[in-house]
Protein backbone atom coordinates (compact mmCIF):
# COMPACT_ATOMS: atom_id res chain seq x y z
CA UNK A 1 0.00 0.00 0.00
CA UNK A 2 1.44 3.36 -1.05
CA UNK A 3 1.07 6.23 1.35
CA UNK A 4 0.87 9.93 0.68
CA UNK A 5 1.83 12.57 3.25
CA UNK A 6 0.62 16.16 2.97
CA UNK A 7 1.33 19.25 5.04
CA UNK A 8 -1.17 22.09 5.37
CA UNK A 9 0.44 25.24 6.79
CA UNK A 10 -2.23 27.67 7.93
CA UNK A 11 -2.08 31.08 9.55
CA UNK A 12 -2.48 29.63 13.05
CA UNK A 13 -1.81 25.88 12.80
CA UNK A 14 -0.05 23.21 10.76
CA UNK A 15 -1.66 19.88 9.94
CA UNK A 16 -0.10 16.71 8.57
CA UNK A 17 -2.20 13.90 7.11
CA UNK A 18 -1.02 10.47 5.95
CA UNK A 19 -3.39 8.63 3.62
CA UNK A 20 -3.66 6.03 0.89
CA UNK A 21 -6.18 5.33 -1.86
CA UNK A 22 -8.37 2.26 -2.24
CA UNK A 23 -8.94 0.76 -5.72
CA UNK A 24 -12.49 2.16 -5.72
CA UNK A 25 -11.20 5.70 -5.18
CA UNK A 26 -11.85 5.93 -1.44
CA UNK A 27 -9.23 7.73 0.67
CA UNK A 28 -8.07 5.94 3.81
CA UNK A 29 -6.61 8.21 6.50
CA UNK A 30 -3.90 6.44 8.50
CA UNK A 31 -2.72 9.25 10.72
CA UNK A 32 -3.12 12.94 11.42
CA UNK A 33 -1.27 15.54 13.42
CA UNK A 34 -2.31 19.13 14.17
CA UNK A 35 -0.24 21.74 16.01
CA UNK A 36 -1.04 25.37 16.71
CA UNK A 37 1.69 28.00 16.53
CA UNK A 38 2.18 31.77 16.48
CA UNK A 39 1.35 31.73 12.77
CA UNK A 40 1.77 34.58 10.34
CA UNK A 41 0.01 37.69 9.14
CA UNK A 42 -0.60 38.79 5.54
CA UNK A 43 2.68 40.03 4.10
CA UNK A 44 4.73 38.36 6.84
CA UNK A 45 6.62 35.08 6.75
CA UNK A 46 6.28 32.66 9.67
CA UNK A 47 9.19 32.41 12.08
CA UNK A 48 11.52 29.73 10.74
CA UNK A 49 12.25 28.23 14.16
CA UNK A 50 8.64 28.31 15.30
CA UNK A 51 7.47 26.80 12.00
CA UNK A 52 10.17 24.12 12.18
CA UNK A 53 9.06 23.01 15.64
CA UNK A 54 5.41 23.06 14.59
CA UNK A 55 5.71 21.05 11.37
CA UNK A 56 8.02 18.48 12.95
CA UNK A 57 5.55 17.97 15.82
CA UNK A 58 2.62 17.63 13.40
CA UNK A 59 4.49 15.15 11.18
CA UNK A 60 5.74 13.06 14.12
CA UNK A 61 2.21 12.89 15.53
CA UNK A 62 0.86 11.66 12.17
CA UNK A 63 3.73 9.16 11.86
CA UNK A 64 2.99 7.65 15.27
CA UNK A 65 -0.69 7.24 14.41
CA UNK A 66 0.02 5.75 10.96
CA UNK A 67 3.06 3.72 12.06
CA UNK A 68 4.98 4.81 8.96
CA UNK A 69 8.03 6.97 8.34
CA UNK A 70 7.38 10.10 6.29
CA UNK A 71 10.15 10.88 3.82
CA UNK A 72 8.35 13.22 1.43
CA UNK A 73 5.37 15.57 1.70
CA UNK A 74 3.14 17.56 -0.59
CA UNK A 75 2.97 21.08 0.86
CA UNK A 76 -0.04 23.37 0.49
CA UNK A 77 0.73 27.02 -0.21
CA UNK A 78 -1.57 29.67 1.33
CA UNK A 79 -2.77 32.30 -1.14
CA UNK A 80 -0.94 35.12 0.65
CA UNK A 81 2.39 33.53 -0.34
CA UNK A 82 1.37 33.08 -3.96
CA UNK A 83 1.46 35.25 -7.03
CA UNK A 84 -0.57 34.49 -10.13
CA UNK A 85 0.41 35.63 -13.63
CA UNK A 86 -1.89 35.10 -16.60
CA UNK A 87 -0.67 35.15 -20.19
CA UNK A 88 -1.69 33.73 -23.56
CA UNK A 89 -0.05 30.95 -25.50
CA UNK A 90 -0.72 29.18 -28.77
CA UNK A 91 0.58 26.24 -30.77
CA UNK A 92 0.13 25.04 -34.33
CA UNK A 93 -0.97 21.42 -34.50
CA UNK A 94 1.42 19.71 -36.90
CA UNK A 95 0.70 16.04 -36.31
CA UNK A 96 -0.44 13.91 -39.27
CA UNK A 97 -3.78 13.26 -37.61
CA UNK A 98 -4.34 16.96 -36.99
CA UNK A 99 -5.45 16.15 -33.45
CA UNK A 100 -4.21 17.77 -30.25
CA UNK A 101 -1.78 15.73 -28.16
CA UNK A 102 -0.55 16.17 -24.59
CA UNK A 103 2.78 17.35 -26.02
CA UNK A 104 0.94 20.10 -27.92
CA UNK A 105 -0.64 21.34 -24.69
CA UNK A 106 2.77 21.44 -23.01
CA UNK A 107 4.17 23.39 -25.95
CA UNK A 108 1.23 25.82 -25.68
CA UNK A 109 2.05 26.41 -22.01
CA UNK A 110 5.74 26.93 -22.83
CA UNK A 111 4.79 29.53 -25.44
CA UNK A 112 2.90 31.56 -22.81
CA UNK A 113 6.06 32.50 -20.88
CA UNK A 114 6.41 35.89 -22.56
CA UNK A 115 6.99 37.81 -19.31
CA UNK A 116 9.83 38.39 -16.89
CA UNK A 117 9.23 36.32 -13.71
CA UNK A 118 9.60 37.86 -10.26
CA UNK A 119 12.98 36.70 -8.88
CA UNK A 120 11.47 36.41 -5.40
CA UNK A 121 9.03 33.70 -6.50
CA UNK A 122 9.31 30.14 -7.84
CA UNK A 123 6.86 28.62 -10.32
CA UNK A 124 4.87 25.73 -8.85
CA UNK A 125 2.29 25.00 -11.54
CA UNK A 126 0.89 26.37 -14.81
CA UNK A 127 -2.63 25.54 -15.99
CA UNK A 128 -4.64 26.66 -19.03
CA UNK A 129 -7.80 28.55 -18.03
CA UNK A 130 -9.80 28.38 -21.26
CA UNK A 131 -8.90 26.80 -24.60
CA UNK A 132 -9.73 28.03 -28.10
CA UNK A 133 -9.50 25.44 -30.87
CA UNK A 134 -9.02 27.48 -34.05
CA UNK A 135 -11.71 30.08 -33.26
CA UNK A 136 -14.01 27.92 -31.17
CA UNK A 137 -13.92 28.13 -27.35
CA UNK A 138 -13.94 24.70 -25.71
CA UNK A 139 -14.24 23.40 -22.16
CA UNK A 140 -12.35 20.51 -20.64
CA UNK A 141 -9.27 18.89 -22.13
CA UNK A 142 -8.51 19.50 -25.82
CA UNK A 143 -6.43 16.34 -26.17
CA UNK A 144 -7.70 14.30 -29.12
CA UNK A 145 -9.66 17.11 -30.74
CA UNK A 146 -9.06 17.98 -34.44
CA UNK A 147 -7.55 21.44 -34.58
CA UNK A 148 -5.24 23.67 -36.65
CA UNK A 149 -4.20 26.19 -33.98
CA UNK A 150 -4.78 25.74 -30.25
CA UNK A 151 -4.58 28.76 -27.97
CA UNK A 152 -5.40 29.44 -24.32
CA UNK A 153 -5.01 31.84 -21.45
CA UNK A 154 -2.60 30.20 -18.99
CA UNK A 155 -2.48 30.77 -15.24
CA UNK A 156 1.02 30.55 -13.78
CA UNK A 157 1.12 30.11 -10.00
CA UNK A 158 4.25 31.19 -8.17
CA UNK A 159 5.23 30.59 -4.55
CA UNK A 160 7.30 32.98 -2.44
CA UNK A 161 10.89 31.77 -2.16
CA UNK A 162 10.86 33.02 1.43
CA UNK A 163 7.97 30.68 2.22
CA UNK A 164 9.76 27.79 0.50
CA UNK A 165 12.91 28.53 2.49
CA UNK A 166 11.00 28.59 5.79
CA UNK A 167 9.25 25.29 5.04
CA UNK A 168 12.36 23.45 3.86
CA UNK A 169 14.36 24.77 6.81
CA UNK A 170 11.90 23.08 9.14
CA UNK A 171 11.67 19.85 7.18
CA UNK A 172 15.43 19.48 6.81
CA UNK A 173 15.70 19.03 10.59
CA UNK A 174 13.72 15.79 10.40
CA UNK A 175 14.98 14.53 7.03
CA UNK A 176 11.76 15.11 5.08
CA UNK A 177 11.80 16.33 1.47
CA UNK A 178 9.16 18.32 -0.39
CA UNK A 179 7.69 16.37 -3.29
CA UNK A 180 5.57 19.25 -4.59
CA UNK A 181 4.10 22.59 -3.67
CA UNK A 182 0.49 23.17 -4.63
CA UNK A 183 -2.02 25.95 -4.08
CA UNK A 184 -4.16 25.01 -1.08
CA UNK A 185 -7.08 26.88 -2.66
CA UNK A 186 -6.76 24.87 -5.88
CA UNK A 187 -6.71 21.56 -3.99
CA UNK A 188 -9.71 22.61 -1.88
CA UNK A 189 -11.72 23.70 -4.90
CA UNK A 190 -10.95 20.51 -6.84
CA UNK A 191 -12.11 18.49 -3.85
CA UNK A 192 -15.22 20.46 -2.90
CA UNK A 193 -16.57 21.69 -6.23
CA UNK A 194 -17.71 19.55 -9.17
CA UNK A 195 -15.66 20.02 -12.33
CA UNK A 196 -18.60 21.25 -14.41
CA UNK A 197 -19.26 24.00 -11.83
CA UNK A 198 -15.58 24.96 -11.69
CA UNK A 199 -15.55 25.43 -15.45
CA UNK A 200 -17.86 28.42 -15.03
CA UNK A 201 -15.79 29.78 -12.16
CA UNK A 202 -16.07 29.66 -8.38
CA UNK A 203 -14.91 31.75 -5.43
CA UNK A 204 -13.27 29.86 -2.57
CA UNK A 205 -13.46 31.82 0.69
CA UNK A 206 -11.07 30.17 3.15
CA UNK A 207 -11.24 31.71 6.62
CA UNK A 208 -8.30 30.68 8.79
CA UNK A 209 -7.10 31.79 12.19
CA UNK A 210 -5.78 35.25 11.34
CA UNK A 211 -6.71 35.83 7.70
CA UNK A 212 -9.26 34.99 5.02
CA UNK A 213 -8.13 34.05 1.51
CA UNK A 214 -10.49 34.72 -1.39
CA UNK A 215 -9.54 32.83 -4.55
CA UNK A 216 -11.23 32.92 -7.96
CA UNK A 217 -10.80 29.61 -9.77
CA UNK A 218 -11.90 28.60 -13.23
CA UNK A 219 -11.68 24.96 -14.27
CA UNK A 220 -8.44 23.67 -12.75
CA UNK A 221 -6.71 27.05 -12.67
CA UNK A 222 -6.22 29.78 -10.09
CA UNK A 223 -7.29 33.05 -11.73
CA UNK A 224 -7.05 35.66 -8.94
CA UNK A 225 -6.23 35.69 -5.24
CA UNK A 226 -6.70 38.20 -2.42
CA UNK A 227 -6.14 38.10 1.33
CA UNK A 228 -8.26 39.81 4.00
CA UNK A 229 -6.44 40.33 7.34
CA UNK A 230 -9.26 38.91 9.44
CA UNK A 231 -9.93 35.38 10.66
CA UNK A 232 -11.38 33.21 13.39
CA UNK A 233 -9.08 34.55 16.08
CA UNK A 234 -10.59 38.01 15.66
CA UNK A 235 -13.98 36.66 16.75
CA UNK A 236 -12.38 35.15 19.85
CA UNK A 237 -10.44 38.35 20.60
CA UNK A 238 -13.63 40.42 20.37
CA UNK A 239 -15.26 38.24 23.03
CA UNK A 240 -12.17 38.45 25.22
CA UNK A 241 -12.05 42.23 24.99
CA UNK A 242 -15.76 42.94 25.07
CA UNK A 243 -16.62 40.57 27.91
CA UNK A 244 -13.25 40.47 29.71
CA UNK A 245 -12.95 36.72 29.31
CA UNK A 246 -9.94 34.41 29.22
CA UNK A 247 -9.14 33.22 25.69
CA UNK A 248 -10.10 29.60 26.39
CA UNK A 249 -13.53 30.58 27.72
CA UNK A 250 -14.13 32.96 24.78
CA UNK A 251 -13.15 30.26 22.28
CA UNK A 252 -15.57 27.82 23.89
CA UNK A 253 -18.42 30.35 23.69
CA UNK A 254 -17.63 31.00 20.01
CA UNK A 255 -17.70 27.29 19.17
CA UNK A 256 -21.13 26.85 20.78
CA UNK A 257 -22.65 29.89 19.15
CA UNK A 258 -25.19 29.62 16.30
CA UNK A 259 -25.63 32.53 13.90
CA UNK A 260 -29.05 34.15 13.47
CA UNK A 261 -30.63 32.05 16.23
CA UNK A 262 -33.31 33.82 18.29
CA UNK A 263 -31.83 33.59 21.79
CA UNK A 264 -34.47 35.86 23.34
CA UNK A 265 -33.58 36.93 26.87
CA UNK A 266 -31.53 33.82 27.66
CA UNK A 267 -28.12 33.85 29.26
CA UNK A 268 -24.87 31.92 28.87
CA UNK A 269 -23.58 30.59 32.18
CA UNK A 270 -19.82 30.42 32.24
CA UNK A 271 -17.23 29.40 34.78
CA UNK A 272 -13.95 31.29 34.93
CA UNK A 273 -11.23 29.44 36.86
CA UNK A 274 -10.41 31.27 40.07
CA UNK A 275 -13.22 33.81 39.66
CA UNK A 276 -16.46 31.85 39.85
CA UNK A 277 -19.62 31.45 37.76
CA UNK A 278 -21.17 34.29 35.74
CA UNK A 279 -24.17 34.84 33.49
CA UNK A 280 -23.74 36.66 30.16
CA UNK A 281 -26.74 37.62 28.07
CA UNK A 282 -26.84 35.86 24.72
CA UNK A 283 -27.89 39.13 23.10
CA UNK A 284 -24.51 40.62 24.07
CA UNK A 285 -22.62 37.66 22.63
CA UNK A 286 -24.74 37.89 19.49
CA UNK A 287 -23.98 41.59 19.07
CA UNK A 288 -20.23 41.05 19.38
CA UNK A 289 -19.95 38.03 17.04
CA UNK A 290 -22.41 39.17 14.40
CA UNK A 291 -20.85 42.64 14.23
CA UNK A 292 -17.52 41.04 13.39
CA UNK A 293 -19.22 38.64 10.95
CA UNK A 294 -20.91 41.57 9.22
CA UNK A 295 -17.54 43.25 8.79
CA UNK A 296 -15.94 40.09 7.40
CA UNK A 297 -18.79 39.49 4.95
CA UNK A 298 -18.62 43.11 3.78
CA UNK A 299 -14.89 42.75 3.07
CA UNK A 300 -15.46 39.44 1.26
CA UNK A 301 -18.23 41.07 -0.79
CA UNK A 302 -15.97 44.00 -1.72
CA UNK A 303 -13.18 41.61 -2.73
CA UNK A 304 -15.51 39.56 -4.91
CA UNK A 305 -16.82 42.75 -6.53
CA UNK A 306 -13.25 43.82 -7.36
CA UNK A 307 -12.50 40.42 -8.94
CA UNK A 308 -15.53 40.98 -11.13
CA UNK A 309 -16.79 37.47 -11.90
CA UNK A 310 -20.39 36.45 -11.21
CA UNK A 311 -19.70 33.04 -9.67
CA UNK A 312 -20.95 30.92 -6.76
CA UNK A 313 -19.11 31.01 -3.43
CA UNK A 314 -17.72 28.08 -1.45
CA UNK A 315 -16.93 28.70 2.23
CA UNK A 316 -14.11 26.73 3.85
CA UNK A 317 -11.66 26.96 6.72
CA UNK A 318 -11.60 26.50 10.47
CA UNK A 319 -12.26 30.11 11.45
CA UNK A 320 -15.58 31.75 10.57
CA UNK A 321 -16.82 28.61 8.79
CA UNK A 322 -16.54 26.56 11.98
CA UNK A 323 -19.30 28.60 13.67
CA UNK A 324 -22.68 27.00 13.12
CA UNK A 325 -24.87 28.94 10.72
CA UNK A 326 -21.89 30.74 9.14
CA UNK A 327 -22.77 29.63 5.60
CA UNK A 328 -26.34 30.86 5.86
CA UNK A 329 -25.18 34.12 7.46
CA UNK A 330 -22.69 34.84 4.66
CA UNK A 331 -25.21 33.84 2.00
CA UNK A 332 -27.68 36.37 3.36
CA UNK A 333 -25.10 39.14 3.57
CA UNK A 334 -23.59 38.54 0.12
CA UNK A 335 -26.91 38.00 -1.61
CA UNK A 336 -25.59 35.05 -3.62
CA UNK A 337 -25.46 31.25 -3.12
CA UNK A 338 -22.83 30.06 -0.67
CA UNK A 339 -21.95 26.37 -0.29
CA UNK A 340 -20.05 24.85 2.63
CA UNK A 341 -16.90 23.02 1.55
CA UNK A 342 -16.98 20.91 4.71
CA UNK A 343 -20.18 19.23 3.52
CA UNK A 344 -17.96 17.01 1.39
CA UNK A 345 -16.51 15.42 4.53
CA UNK A 346 -18.00 12.92 6.92
CA UNK A 347 -18.86 13.75 10.51
CA UNK A 348 -15.63 12.12 11.64
CA UNK A 349 -13.65 14.93 9.98
CA UNK A 350 -13.31 18.39 11.46
CA UNK A 351 -12.97 21.75 9.74
CA UNK A 352 -9.39 21.88 10.97
CA UNK A 353 -8.43 18.96 8.70
CA UNK A 354 -10.41 20.00 5.64
CA UNK A 355 -7.51 21.62 3.76
CA UNK A 356 -5.17 18.72 4.59
CA UNK A 357 -7.75 16.22 3.36
CA UNK A 358 -8.13 18.24 0.14
CA UNK A 359 -4.36 18.18 -0.37
CA UNK A 360 -4.34 14.40 0.14
CA UNK A 361 -7.09 14.05 -2.45
CA UNK A 362 -5.07 16.21 -4.83
CA UNK A 363 -1.83 14.28 -4.27
CA UNK A 364 -3.47 10.87 -4.61
CA UNK A 365 -5.79 11.52 -7.54
CA UNK A 366 -4.84 14.72 -9.31
CA UNK A 367 -1.14 15.41 -8.98
CA UNK A 368 1.21 15.03 -11.93
CA UNK A 369 4.19 14.21 -9.68
CA UNK A 370 4.63 10.47 -9.21
CA UNK A 371 7.10 11.04 -6.38
CA UNK A 372 4.26 11.93 -4.04
CA UNK A 373 1.67 9.39 -5.16
CA UNK A 374 0.69 7.39 -8.20
CA UNK A 375 -0.92 9.65 -10.74
CA UNK A 376 -4.63 9.24 -11.47
CA UNK A 377 -6.49 11.39 -13.98
CA UNK A 378 -9.93 10.45 -12.79
CA UNK A 379 -11.16 14.02 -12.22
CA UNK A 380 -8.31 16.28 -13.27
CA UNK A 381 -6.96 15.51 -16.74
CA UNK A 382 -3.67 17.22 -16.25
CA UNK A 383 -1.87 19.56 -13.87
CA UNK A 384 1.50 20.75 -15.08
CA UNK A 385 4.06 21.13 -12.33
CA UNK A 386 7.29 23.00 -12.96
CA UNK A 387 9.74 24.04 -10.32
CA UNK A 388 12.35 26.66 -11.08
Amino acid sequence: MRHCAVLDIGSSKAACLIASAEPDGAIVVHGTGVREYSGFRPGELPSKRDLADTVSAAIHSAERAAKVRVREVCVGVPSCFMKTVRSRGSVEILSRSGRVSAADVEELIDSSFDFEPDPEYSLIHSTPVAYVADRTPITGSPVGLPCGVLSAEVSHCYCSKGFISAVEYGLSDIGVAVGAYVSTALASACFAVAEDIRQGGVYLVDCGGTQTDVTLLRGNAVVKTATIPMGGRHFTSDLCYGLRLPEGVAEDIKRRYVFSLDYGQTCERIRIPGEGVFDIEHSTIQLILESRADELCELVGDTIAEMGADCPVVLAGSGFASIRGAREFMEGRLGRPVAAAEAALTRANSNAMYAAFSLADFALFRSGRSGVAKRTERLLRRTFDRRS
